[in-house]
């Protein structure tokens, strides 16, 4: 077997181990940068100013969805009916 063949097999096998640790860690620093990210972002953002962005950012992706109106309308209030049980009496 010659060196060239020794060290590629020698390279294969030191990636075939440090390829599942290298995508878990990946995978941990994305997760990690992701929370940080919101993090910011909720920090970036006044209360106050909060709500009028996530209609903005509902009116965006609604229109990127194709939808042709971006009406927000209000959920319906109904009352909740009480309704009594049998311990109630």
């Amino acid at each position: 077997m010659t060196l060239k063949k020794q060290f590629l097999l020698r390279i294969e096998a030191w990636a075939g181990q440090l390829g599942p640790v290298l995508e878990e860690t990946w995978r941990d620093a994305r997760q990690r940068l992701d929370e940080l990210n919101r993090s910011l972002a909720s920090h970036a953002v006044p209360g106050e100013r909060r709500k009028q962005v996530s209609e903005l950012a509902l009116r965006s992706k609604g229109r990127q969805a194709g939808q042709t109106s971006a009406d927000i309308r209000p959920f319906p209030e109904y009352e909740k009916a009480r309704q009594r049980s049998d311990f109630d009496q």
